[in-house]
């Protein structure tokens, strides 16, 4: 298992069969990169599979010098509680 691009942001598990973690990203009109939703199967809970799917969405806007826009409650919690995150959350 590892982690790939998906078509809507990034996943985790074997690419023939469904994702075991997901994070949903798209874009917005400043392109910066919405985080929509962070999903992890209950078996991998505990893991740290949702925050590595943050980190991934962080590597990409590091890359592109895009902000991001944390409307999951879960991404936004990740990058709020780390300083060096911080500066990635574009302002509203």
């Amino acid at each position: 298992m590892h982690y790939y691009k998906s078509a809507h942001g990034w996943a985790y598990g074997d690419e023939v069969s469904k994702p075991l973690a997901v994070i949903v990203v798209s874009g917005d009109r400043s392109k910066n990169l919405v985080i929509e939703h962070t999903e992890v199967d209950p078996s991998l809970r505990g893991e740290g599979r949702g925050r590595e799917l943050v980190m991934l969405v962080v590597e990409e806007a590091r890359r592109t010098g895009a902000q991001i826009v944390p409307r999951c409650p879960y991404a936004a919690k990740v990058l709020a509680g780390e300083a060096s995150l911080r500066s990635l959350i574009a302002l509203p």
